[in-house]
């Protein structure tokens, strides 16, 4: 009750100085069904799941953003946005309990670029004003809990409190970017069951940094991003301090006309999971957890292609993982996964999607008795109003 007052009062004072500064209201809701088949190749029987669900495609959301002119060439500007669960009417969608927790960011452009603050999304991500990923595959970065190129890189794809953004002006097609977060309360650290302690721009703190450009000209698009977790003094897993993640990401896309086609390549290190997903002993499909004390190594590549198609585009991807755990290499992760899709616009502002997904996994360890070869299908459909 609290929190809806909260958004309320936030919108009905935006509202109140809508007059002061060009300031929008915007979002989108998305429903869906999905259909999920999984076995963990355990003792555990096969799963199968048949649910509605939210945000499948895109997160249903609703924000607002504003500028204003400053005169002498500089502009401010503001974005507030909040995710929620549209099938239930949950009010955050990422379950921390945040009013404005897929963006609350702060940004003055003027011709020296653009510099932002607060809560946004990371450049190796396809969230928010800054990531810079949503264009190297036909489903994005991800549909789903299985669908597209997300769930065969490294762990990311996330948003970062205390962040700091610069955003160079485009010149000859080339923008770059560079990010630094000075602590990042998503992750407190945990430690079997006891929650640790930091300090925002301190060691204790898990600090985030990245550098990243992209070159767009006609029908080309391409981008690279190397970006590190530095994690915090207190993060260790059975006594083992985290040595820092180091991730390159490189992709893009050419739109030929008649298709479009899409590429990415991701090398990791130290990463502290890999996947986004995993298929448990049970046979539940889950957050993927620390793939070992000390992280994995490896790599990722994925191909993608998207065709125009009665009206709409049908879309088709593959993607492959390949990870090991950094300090013992006869733990090792191989995964695929195979997408096919389609989505049709009914409007400018409504439209309708539908994807299967093929994923396997082989998973390999010293003690060769825990070996196993997890699969999962997933099957969905959803339609998205925007306004």
């Amino acid at each position: 009750m609290k929190k809806t007052l909260a958004a309320l009062a936030v919108l009905g004072a935006f509202a109140g100085s809508a007059l002061a500064a060009d300031v929008t209201l915007y979002g989108l809701v998305d429903y869906g069904f999905s259909y999920q088949h999984s076995d963990g190749d355990a003792q555990a029987d096969a799963e199968d799941n048949f649910t509605m669900k939210s945000g499948m495609n895109s997160g249903s959301r609703f924000g607002l953003k504003g500028t204003e002119d400053l005169g002498n060439g500089l502009q401010v500007g503001f974005v507030l946005e909040n995710g929620f669960d549209a099938d239930d009417g949950t009010f955050d969608s990422n379950g921390d309990d945040r009013i404005f927790g897929r963006e609350a960011s702060l940004h003055l452009t003027g011709a020296f670029g653009e510099i932002a603050f607060g809560r946004m999304g990371q450049l190796a991500s396809s969230l928010g004003s800054y990531g810079l990923l949503g264009q190297t595959s036909p489903f994005s970065t991800g549909w789903g809990d299985l669908t597209g190129m997300k769930f065969v890189q490294a762990a990311g794809h996330t948003r970062y409190d205390n962040m700091v953004t610069y955003k160079t002006p485009t010149f000859a097609g080339f923008t770059a970017f560079a990010q630094y977060s000075f602590g990042n309360s998503d992750d407190n650290g945990e430690t079997g069951s006891a929650k640790i302690s930091w300090d925002e721009g301190k060691a204790s703190a898990d600090r985030y940094y990245a550098i990243g450009a992209n070159y767009k000209v006609e029908n080309l698009y391409l981008v690279g991003i190397v970006d590190s977790v530095n994690y915090g003094s207190q993060q260790t897993v059975r006594g083992t301090d985290l040595d820092d993640s180091i991730t390159v990401t490189l992709g893009g896309n050419y739109d030929f006309g008649f298709m479009k086609t899409y590429a990415a390549f991701q090398y990791f290190d130290n990463a502290y999971s890999v996947g986004q997903k995993a298929i448990g002993d049970d046979s539940s499909i889950g957050k993927a957890g620390r793939f070992s004390a000390e992280g994995a190594e490896g790599y990722s590549v994925a191909l993608g292609v998207g065709v125009p198609a009665f009206g709409g585009t049908a879309k088709a991807h593959v993607g492959y993982l390949s990870a090991e755990d950094t300090a013992e290499s006869d733990n090792t992760l191989d995964r695929w996964n195979i997408s096919v899709g389609y989505d049709y616009n009914l409007s400018k502002r409504t439209s309708v999607y539908t994807a299967a997904t093929y994923l396997q996994d082989k998973l390999e360890y010293k003690d060769a008795s825990k070996d196993r070869d997890p699969s999962a299908v997933e099957v969905m459909a959803g339609l998205i109003h925007r306004f």
